[in-house]
């Protein structure tokens, strides 16, 4: 099934080309009307300011920040002020959301949203030490094979549900899990590493999951923003993964013991992968919360030509829970943050062998 959301991996800029354009609204260019009609479009398309808004800056208060409402004049910005400063101070109004699919771009200038200092120790060479061979990587995007100590147990990271290289219709590339599953097959369990993804597309990552299910869920809504009202949002999208049909000698599955593990650097379609396989019942979820970034991400660009990134979805589970700016957590038990070494990787392997 092909869907047409588009997913943020950062940086943003890597994705540009590829991006939906909408037509702006207001010819003014002037410092007041920019920075105006830059918040109503917020206001009116991005669907997550009341989850979004940080520095205790309160959804119904964030307008009055930067324009306010019973003057109508511009508290931060001011006539003939240089495009630079007004860059500064319209990019700044959106760093208050913190949402990594949020930026602000000029020619020669791009500000991101997102702020968070958050990092964890990854390292995939450390990684490949522990594998057979030093694993293998002859599929774009996946690094795979059996772990030295235990032979048994399979490895599997997947470093983006896209290939940067490839039109939206070309991605090809995924259909190597099916030969990566083949070389797996014998295993008794597998570790499916999607730390530091930075998502991608999602009939990609889809295709890619069925392969990882036994049984039928519905997993996701996503409601788009219609109107200025934070539940202003329309009827929602189910989706739904669904077992991959094997061929023999041709498609592969696997729904033998799991192991996911995630981190805050697990971004949008990789959170989108962490809900559906988590409908899963012989799939365990290690690590720790993801970014929290479930949006598809909108390109619109403004009447000075600037152009600014949104996300235009309220994206929960099949429960309704809404993990935007929280990211999706592991159960208490498994959630465990690299102090020295690589701690989450080694409870992984613990699990897995313990399914043996």
């Amino acid at each position: 099934m092909k869907i047409n959301f588009k997913f943020l991996i950062l940086p943003l800029f890597a994705l540009l080309s590829t991006c939906q354009l909408f037509l702006g609204q207001d010819p003014d260019t002037g410092p007041e009307e920019i920075l105006k009609n830059l918040w109503t479009d917020f206001n009116n398309i991005h669907a997550n300011l009341d989850f979004r808004m940080c520095n205790n800056i309160k959804y119904n208060s964030w307008y009055d920040v930067y324009y306010n409402a019973n003057t109508g004049y511009a508290l931060k910005v001011y006539p003939n002020m240089s495009e630079e400063l007004l860059f500064g101070v319209c990019g700044n109004m959106l760093k208050e959301l913190n949402d990594p699919h949020v930026g602000l771009f000029a020619p020669g200038k791009y500000t991101g949203s997102y702020h968070d200092n958050y990092r964890e120790d990854f390292n995939l060479s450390a990684i490949r030490s522990n594998l057979i061979d030093n694993g293998k990587n002859n599929y774009k995007n996946f690094l795979y094979g059996r772990f030295s100590a235990k032979p048994n147990i399979g490895y599997i990271y997947i470093a983006l549900f896209t290939d940067r290289d490839s039109e939206q219709d070309e991605q090809e590339w995924g259909k190597a899990i099916n030969y990566i599953l083949k070389y797996l097959a014998n295993t008794k369990a597998i570790v499916l590493d999607i730390r530091n993804n930075r998502g991608g597309e999602v009939f990609v990552m889809e295709y890619i999951a069925a392969h990882f299910v036994s049984e039928q869920k519905d997993y996701m809504k996503a409601r788009t923003k219609t109107g200025p009202g934070p539940n202003d949002l329309s009827a929602p999208k189910i989706f739904t993964i669904k077992p991959f049909i094997t061929i023999p000698d041709k498609m592969y599955n696997y729904t033998k013991p799991i192991v996911l593990l995630t981190n805050r650097s697990s971004v949008s379609a990789a959170e989108w992968f962490t809900i559906a396989l988590r409908t899963q019942s012989h799939v365990t979820h290690v690590g720790t919360p993801t970014c929290g970034a479930l949006s598809s991400r909108k390109d619109r660009p403004m009447t000075n030509g600037w152009f600014y990134s949104i996300s235009p979805e309220r994206v929960t589970d099949i429960n309704g829970v809404c993990y935007e700016g929280i990211g999706i957590s592991p159960d208490e038990e498994h959630i465990i943050t690299n102090i020295a070494g690589d701690e989450q990787l080694n409870h992984a392997i613990k699990l897995a062998a313990g399914s043996e």
